[in-house]
């Protein structure tokens, strides 16, 4: 809704900006443009589909860096959940996580661009996300009073919290039309990554979790002093992306870029390194010829 938002006021910016000047299809032929290479600076708004392969990296599976089983297996952390559930005897894991998926995220970064006269130019972009990946695991519990009482299928929440980075390096080109003021483009060029992992988290009743063993393979104990570390999960992945828009002109020096990406992308969560498919819609303010001025 935010991303639909933000197309509509372009939209309707656009053609406000066409009004005040007094544009009309008639006057295209009288319009001469200045020579389309410059140097262009601005923000990129949008949001950010990752792919729900790289989302399995939080459903917290056995094979997983980061599993549930490290909690289960913790005797104390066990009773605290026994107790929350008012277990009669003892629960299970039932089922994991059939579904996890990252939810869409807000994306927002800055670019550089330098278009020349033949319509083709280079760009670097720096964008950022805050992606959150989540489903639900089940727990078979058995019930107090468990006389003549079936067990109990329970469930809740697992959770994942990341910070991305895309670092984008590109070849565009654009493409001239009878209109001055709308020009579709095409990019494409090489991606570099950076994933850190923020937390992965379960909550069973009121009490939550983590996943991210801090005691380095060691075991929680109540009220001993335990030495913690921050663990870093994450680093640095590859990849490529393909993008196309359409350049809306205001005047010499501002236009309006809405379009659409696609990344096919490798990122580096533990054992989840395979190439996959991420898409973005975006929105570009450029800014044309920031550092310099232009003679009419």
């Amino acid at each position: 809704m935010r991303f639909l938002s933000i197309l509509l006021f372009t939209f309707f910016l656009w053609q406000y900006s066409f009004a005040q000047n007094g544009y009309q299809d008639d006057e295209y032929d009288d319009y001469t443009p200045r020579p389309f290479g410059h140097w262009d600076l601005g923000i990129n708004m949008g949001m950010h589909w990752a792919a729900s392969y790289q989302a399995k990296f939080y459903d917290g599976s056995p094979n997983n860096v980061n599993n549930i089983n490290y909690v289960f297996g913790n005797k104390y952390w066990n009773q605290e959940i026994m107790n929350a559930l008012n277990v009669a005897d003892t629960f299970y894991l039932r089922e994991l996580p059939g579904n996890m998926r990252y939810t869409g995220a807000f994306q927002i970064g800055l670019f550089f661009r330098k278009t020349f006269d033949n319509y083709f130019g280079f760009t670097i972009q720096f964008d950022y996300s805050k992606l959150t990946a989540s489903d639900f695991f089940t727990l078979e519990v058995d019930p107090q009073p468990s006389i003549g009482q079936e067990p109990d299928i329970r469930i809740y929440p697992i959770w994942g919290i990341e910070d991305r980075v895309n670092i984008d390096l590109l070849f565009s080109h654009y493409f001239k039309t009878k209109s001055p003021y709308l020009m579709p483009f095409i990019e494409t060029g090489l991606n570099i990554n950076s994933v850190r992992v923020k937390e992965n988290k379960i909550q069973i009743e009121n009490l939550t979790y983590s996943l991210i063993d801090v005691y380095l393979n060691g075991s929680y104990v109540p009220g001993m002093p335990q030495s913690t570390y921050h663990v870093q999960q994450g680093g640095i992945g590859w990849g490529a992306s393909l993008a196309a828009g359409l350049k809306m002109i205001f005047n010499d020096y501002v236009s309006i870029d809405p379009g659409f990406r696609v990344y096919y992308q490798s990122v580096n969560l533990e054992y989840y390194e395979n190439l996959a498919f991420s898409y973005s819609f975006f929105v570009r303010l450029s800014l044309s010829d920031f550092f310099s001025t232009y003679d009419e």
